[in-house]
């Protein structure tokens, strides 16, 4: 079962940067029963969510590693970013393009 990563990366994400787990289902491409169920270890993310939680696991260590503090972390997700398009990066993360942070967050040395 994977749910390691599922059950540790959607708690960081939610406690992080202060997220709704619907909000996580949503950049996961999944619905929030299915979220739930995957944290209860009822049931396995299929490969294409298992790419998504992946990535979702290396943006916040990308974000805790660059931003350092979690304060830090919540104003950069809400701010405009001009290197994204001037989008915040919490738009972009409910597009479900967690790809395109965690290529943004590995090209920075810090926040």
């Amino acid at each position: 079962m994977v749910t390691g990563i599922s059950r540790g990366t959607i708690a960081r994400a939610v406690d992080l940067l202060e997220l709704d787990p619907g909000d996580v289902a949503k950049a996961v491409g999944c619905t929030p029963g299915t979220l739930k169920r995957w944290r209860r270890g009822v049931q396995d993310p299929s490969p294409r969510h298992l790419g998504q939680l992946e990535l979702l696991d290396d943006l916040m260590h990308q974000l805790g590693e660059k931003a350092r503090t979690r304060q830090r972390a919540r104003a950069w997700f809400d701010s405009r970013v001009p290197a994204l398009g001037n989008h915040r990066p919490r738009d972009i993360f409910l597009t479900g393009n967690l790809a395109h942070l965690v290529v943004y967050l590995r090209r920075l040395e810090r926040l």
